[in-house]
């Protein structure tokens, strides 16, 4: 009964785990990106964020720094994020550094 036991709180705490690592490379947070307040859609072809009703924002990243973002509409910089993601692909979180905030995205 103790292996038993045992074996279901290691499956349980190995299959909710839900660790986040930096980014690599920009084409890993392609796709439609959403969470109980918003949705998004990034293009790492085009460089671009676009949401729901909303104007283009413009997507950087630093050679020397991967898993940094910057989201901009022409000179105007929105914010500095950091971003990791979680070893399968399906989830993202986003920490503005300028805002003190952190946000968490699901695939679409």
């Amino acid at each position: 009964m103790r292996v038993f036991f045992f074996f279901l709180l290691s499956y349980a705490l190995f299959s909710c785990s839900n660790d986040f690592r930096e980014i690599t490379a920009i084409s890993e947070i392609q796709g439609t990106w959403v969470n109980d307040k918003e949705s998004f859609i990034i293009d790492t072809e085009k460089m671009t964020i676009s949401y729901p009703d909303s104007v283009l924002i413009t997507l950087s990243t630093r050679t020397y720094d991967r898993s940094k973002i910057t989201a901009s509409i022409g000179s105007v910089m929105l914010y500095d994020a950091h971003v990791f993601i979680n070893n399968d692909g399906s989830s993202i979180k986003i920490t503005k550094i300028n805002k003190k905030e952190s946000s968490t995205y699901l695939k679409k």
